[in-house]
């Protein structure tokens, strides 16, 4: 198994204490870990298709 199995659940288990340590409601948690995990992932997602561009074309 390659690390990047465990990735997702990483995200998900982060963003949701970063976000319990903010807020005390549930929904507060779960709106701000949605939307912590989507910048997470996104910005993840840039860092690889940086990587992956400059391997290909240098």
């Amino acid at each position: 198994m390659t690390i990047y199995v465990h990735l997702p659940v990483l995200i998900v288990v982060v963003s949701l204490v970063y976000s319990a340590t903010r807020y005390d409601s549930w929904n507060k948690i779960l709106r701000e870990a949605l939307h912590w995990g989507v910048r997470m992932t996104s910005f993840l997602f840039m860092i690889g298709l940086v990587l992956y561009a400059l391997s290909t074309f240098l």
